[in-house]
């Protein structure tokens, strides 16, 4: 897999995506602290969305994931599982949650990552779940945190 990284300076971090992705603007009716989305320009069927928001002081990855996951049930996912994970190099965590539609299934893995109350989220959708999986994967553990945030 050929990577390319895309720095986002004013939002302290840093994104591997293929290269063959573009990015496409942020859509704030989604999340106002939506950064930045990803995805393949012949292939609708996986995107990632990077989201950067200030947290509760001491707050953790996984707490975060949980007040996360009210708002994506609200929005009509289930299927919630949170996890640990490595994300940046430091301890995360995982959500991954689905909507399910007329035979369809969107499945969506959440990463977060807590640095200075600051939370960073790469968020990963897929229709094709299990190919995806690596891939997302790949890119969470390639996902750098900027000094100073």
């Amino acid at each position: 897999m050929q990577w390319q990284r895309i720095e986002k300076p004013d939002f302290g971090y840093a994104v591997h995506v293929p290269q063959s992705w573009d990015e496409r603007p942020p859509n704030l009716k989604n999340s106002p602290w939506e950064t930045a989305r990803f995805g393949d320009p012949t292939d609708r069927r996986h995107t990632v969305i990077v989201f950067r928001a200030r947290t509760l002081p001491g707050w953790t990855a996984a707490e975060v994931a949980e007040e996360v996951q009210t708002s994506l049930r609200a929005a009509g996912f289930d299927d919630f599982r949170i996890t640990d994970a490595q994300v940046s190099g430091r301890t995360g965590a995982r959500l991954d949650c689905a909507k399910y539609d007329t035979g369809r299934v969107w499945a969506v893995r959440h990463y977060f990552v807590v640095h200075d109350d600051v939370r960073f989220t790469l968020g990963c959708g897929s229709f094709i779940p299990e190919e995806d999986d690596p891939l997302f994967a790949a890119m969470a553990e390639r996902f750098e945190i900027l000094n100073p945030v």
